[in-house]
C-alpha cells in the first residue's frame, strides 16, 4: 500500500513538472539523467524520484525520508543527507523530455536508465538528448548488457539471470526493467536519433568528464558513448514538441551546486 502511494506521488509530481524549461548557465554544461544518487559535484542531476523532490529540505525531514527510501540499501543516512544536501538536484520525469532548451548541454550522462524505459520512451529520451546537447556535445550511456544474463543463464545460474527480466520481489514503478540492448540495437536507437561517431566504450575510459567516478558495475555494463555532429543530418525536433511547452526559465545560478 505504501509503495502504491510512493508511485501515484512521484508520477503526480512528475506530471505538475512536465512543461517546464530551465536553462543551465556555465560555460561547461553537464547533465547526469536518471542519476539517482550516484552523482558528483559540477553536475546537474536530473532525476524523477522523490530524494531529488526532497533534496533541499531540511536533514531532519530527509533522515525521515530515508526510512522510507529504498537508499538505505546502499548508503547510510548520513551519507544520504549529504549527498542530496551538497549537489544540485532536479526532480524531473524523462519520460516527458528534457527540461532544457535547445543546444544548452556539453555532455550528457545517463547510466543504467534505458533498461528501465519502454523502447517507445527510449527512441523519445534519444531525441530529447539530440536536441539539447551542443553541436559537439557527446552522450555517454551505460546500460546492462543483454548479453550479461544470457551468459549466467548458460552457466546455469538461471534464477540470477531471471532476476535481470522479472523482479523478484515487489519494486517501485521507477524501478521496473523495460527493456534490454546488445551494442548493435543501441548502436541503431542512437543513429536513428542523429547520432554519430558511436562507439562502445570500456569502464572508465571515454570521452565523458567525470566518468572515474560516475561508471559502475563493470561486470553486467555496457558503455557507449555519441557525438552530435554540428551538421547533423535528422530531422530537428524540439519546434512542435517543445513549443507546446510554457517556458519556466531558472538561472543556473539559482541551483549552483555547493560542492
Amino acid at each position: 500500500m505504501l509503495r502504491r502511494l510512493l508511485d501515484l506521488i512521484t508520477n503526480f509530481l512528475g506530471w505538475v513538472k512536465r512543461n517546464r524549461i530551465i536553462t543551465p548557465k556555465g560555460e561547461v554544461v553537464r547533465l547526469n539523467i536518471g542519476s539517482g544518487l550516484s552523482v558528483v559535484s559540477g553536475w546537474i542531476n536530473v532525476d524523477a524520484s522523490l530524494n531529488a523532490f526532497f533534496s533541499k529540505f531540511p536533514r531532519f525531514l530527509l533522515q525521515m525520508l530515508y526510512t522510507l527510501s529504498d537508499s538505505k540499501q546502499w548508503y547510510s543516512p548520513e551519507e544520504y543527507c549529504d549527498i542530496l544536501r551538497n549537489h544540485v538536484f532536479i526532480n524531473h520525469n524523462v519520460e516527458y523530455g528534457l527540461p532544457f532548451p535547445d543546444q544548452s548541454v556539453d555532455y550528457l550522462y545517463c547510466s543504467h536508465l534505458f533498461d528501465f524505459l519502454f523502447p517507445e520512451d527510449a527512441h523519445k529520451l534519444l531525441r530529447e538528448a539530440h536536441r539539447v546537447l551542443k553541436a559537439g556535445g557527446a552522450l555517454r550511456i551505460c546500460v546492462t548488457a543483454l548479453e550479461y544474463p544470457l551468459s549466467l543463464y548458460s552457466k546455469g545460474e538461471a534464477e540470477q539471470a531471471l532476476g535481470y527480466f522479472f523482479p523478484a520481489s515487489k519494486c517501485g514503478y521507477l524501478s521496473r526493467r523495460r527493456y534490454m540492448y546488445d551494442f548493435d540495437l543501441l548502436h541503431r536507437f542512437l543513429e536513428e536519433a542523429g547520432f554519430a561517431d558511436i562507439e562502445r566504450c570500456t569502464y572508465r575510459h571515454g570521452k565523458t568528464p567525470d566518468i572515474e567516478v560516475l561508471d559502475n558495475r563493470p561486470e553486467e555494463t555496457m558503455y557507449v558513448e555519441a557525438i552530435k555532429r554540428p551538421k547533423a543530418s535528422h530531422l530537428p525536433i524540439g519546434e512542435g514538441e517543445k513549443a507546446k511547452k510554457k517556458e519556466t526559465k531558472i538561472a543556473y545560478s539559482e541551483i549552483t551546486d555547493p560542492g
